[in-house]
């Protein structure tokens, strides 16, 4: 029988064992403390070679830095926090992406929080990564915005007069487009206005300039410089979540006045997609019968029967430029530099007019869609 003096030793717990420290990494590197700080920090200073040692070092080990403790020392998080109304949009995932490797390029790492399109939801996430510390906001707002002292930059929906500036699609530019291919190049008198409710409701109660009002705005002003009319019945309204849903009914309705219109402009991909199904649905020949056109691009709209003249967005560009707008005032503030406020940067990505059958072109148009 073992004495009492023998002791059986048994697998070491993980969690009773001292955490690494930068001495450890350094020992086990073979150089100092403070070149393992600065090689860990990506310091182009520090030589290829040395920085290897480092890192497979502290792999070995497995340090991790402590991330509240280096906030506190260079007053910077490296956190960067995105505010989206709905991930699950095309749009806003694809502006996301982009966005996220332009700032993880540059050393950030991105906190994302969505919305759902409710105002009080947003306050509450932008108050969560401003205890985070994050260094700067990406914000596609809806409504909830609450102003704070870092730097914010504005995507699709705007607030005016805050922030480093806003980048957003030329809403103004694209209507324009698609109501000049109808007016002029298919001779249309009678074109409808498919959008959602642009007012104030309980969950958006301070968006200004959304891009739901710039594009019904904008089609007014074509349709009112063409000297076109634009009776109260011919512009139609979904919901504010832009569900296909309420664009059929929608459609059901316009599609039901004394005159109905002989061509649709439909301000988002998923209401052009319910203009489609209703009026299939009461076995109208779009394309023939009746033009219909999407502000956005569907997915696979060049599948659906007919396939859909649409504009497209350059939704990557529209990311990578709001976060190199946030990197040049993060970098200017540490380098010293104060971010200018005082007049909002205002860049607009254009769209390109993508014409397939729904207008009523032949697939053989100049303006067809050109090849991938």
């Amino acid at each position: 029988m073992p004495s009492s003096q023998d002791q059986t030793v048994g697998p070491v717990d993980p969690s009773r064992r001292r955490r690494p420290t930068l001495t450890d990494v350094a020992a086990m590197a073979g150089v100092s403390v403070s070149t393992v700080s600065r090689a860990l920090d990506g310091n182009p200073r520090i030589p290829g070679d040395t920085q290897r040692k480092v890192v497979e070092a502290a792999t070995v080990l497995g340090f991790r830095r402590n991330i509240s403790a280096r906030s506190l020392r260079t007053q910077s998080s490296m956190l960067v926090g995105v505010v989206v109304p709905d991930i699950a949009i095309a749009f806003y995932a694809t502006v996301l992406k982009s966005a996220q490797n332009v700032l993880e390029a540059a050393g950030y790492q991105v906190v994302v929080m969505n919305t759902e399109r409710d105002a009080q939801h947003e306050t509450v996430a932008l108050r969560t990564l401003q205890d985070r510390q994050v260094d700067g906001l990406l914000v596609a707002t809806s409504g909830g915005y609450v102003p704070d002292r870092g730097p914010v930059v504005f995507i699709d929906h705007v607030i005016p007069d805050t922030g480093l500036g806003y980048v957003s699609p030329d809403n103004a530019g694209g209507m324009a487009t698609l109501v000049e291919h109808l007016a002029v190049v298919h001779g249309h008198t009678k074109i409808a206005f498919l959008g959602v409710p642009t007012g104030p409701t309980d969950q958006v109660k301070r968006l200004e300039n959304a891009p739901a009002t710039e594009r019904l705005e904008a089609f007014r002003n074509v349709m009112g410089g063409r000297r076109l009319p634009v009776p109260p019945e011919y512009l139609a309204y979904g919901d504010h979540e832009w569900t296909e849903a309420s664009a059929q009914r929608a459609v059901a309705e316009l599609m039901r006045v004394a005159e109905p219109p002989t061509a649709i402009i439909a301000a988002g991909d998923t209401l052009a997609l319910g203009a489609l199904r209703q009026l299939r649905a009461d076995r109208y020949r779009v394309g023939t019968e009746i033009a219909l056109v999407s502000f956005d691009d569907p997915v696979s709209s060049d599948l659906l029967d007919p396939p859909m003249t649409a504009l497209r967005r350059h939704d990557r560009e529209l990311g990578e430029i709001s976060a190199r707008m946030l990197l040049t005032a993060l970098e200017g503030r540490k380098s010293g530099a104060a971010a200018k406020t005082e007049h909002p940067t205002e860049t607009r990505v254009p769209l390109d007019l993508i014409v397939r059958r729904s207008c009523g072109c032949a697939p053989e148009t100049p303006e067809s869609e050109p090849p991938p």
